[in-house]
């Protein structure tokens, strides 16, 4: 009996042992996968951003087009990714690296045919604010504007239109005041134009009577 009762708890104690060892298991792959998620989601927008510059650079060095409209397939993939988090800010400096890298190689990407690459990616992304995408065009022409100086040129052309259409009254104002002004000069100076010439005429007339009245007189 004592040795039945032996064999019972060592076979319990194995099976808790394998139980305890599988549930470690599990744990530890689940510590090792919530690990690589935390790990993906802190990399840095300009951290991804430059491991698109490294592949880009080395696409061009091997002269493939295709290989670098991949590559703008998965650079307009991540830009709608950060969008649809609603992380406009993340797209921009995402974005704002690769435009960089894109401006400054512009010559070599259009020996290629592939410097409107990315900007003809970027237009496919549902809900693309216009300065990302005016952003990449630009630098797609060898000019590196960044989006956020794209908006504040976009800013300061609508207040400047704004500052224009409130002026516009007083302009008209001022314009109208200036025409009344010289309209009255003019008046003034025909007015004393006619005044001069009355003025004229009537001292003439005193003279020639006065010349008439000599003459009758025999003086």
């Amino acid at each position: 009996m004592k040795k039945i009762m032996t064999l019972v708890i060592a076979a319990a104690a194995i099976s808790l042992a394998s139980c305890g060892g599988k549930t470690n298991s599990n744990t530890a792959e689940l510590d090792s996968l919530t690990t690589e998620t935390v790990a993906e989601e802190e990399v840095a927008p300009a951290e991804q951003a430059g491991q698109v510059v490294a592949l880009l650079q080395e696409q061009i060095k091997n002269a493939d087009p295709e290989q670098i409209k991949a590559i703008g397939a998965q650079v307009a993939e991540k830009v709608a990714e950060f969008l649809a988090k609603g992380d406009e800010a993340a797209a921009k400096t995402y974005t704002e690296t690769i435009n960089k890298f894109i401006a400054e190689n512009a010559e070599k990407l259009k020996a290629i045919g592939a410097s409107t690459t990315i900007s003809e990616a970027l237009s496919n992304v549902e809900n693309l604010p216009s300065s990302l995408l005016e952003a990449a065009t630009s630098a797609a022409n060898g000019v590196a504007v960044t989006a956020t100086e794209q908006a504040e040129a976009a800013q300061q052309a609508v207040d400047a239109a704004k500052a224009a259409v409130e002026a516009a009254p007083e302009a008209v104002k001022e314009a109208a005041k200036e025409a009344v002004d010289a309209a009255k000069a003019k008046g003034e100076e025909a007015a004393a134009a006619a005044q001069q010439k009355a003025q004229e005429q009537a001292n003439k007339a005193i003279d020639d009577a006065a010349a008439a009245a000599k003459k009758k007189l025999g003086l």
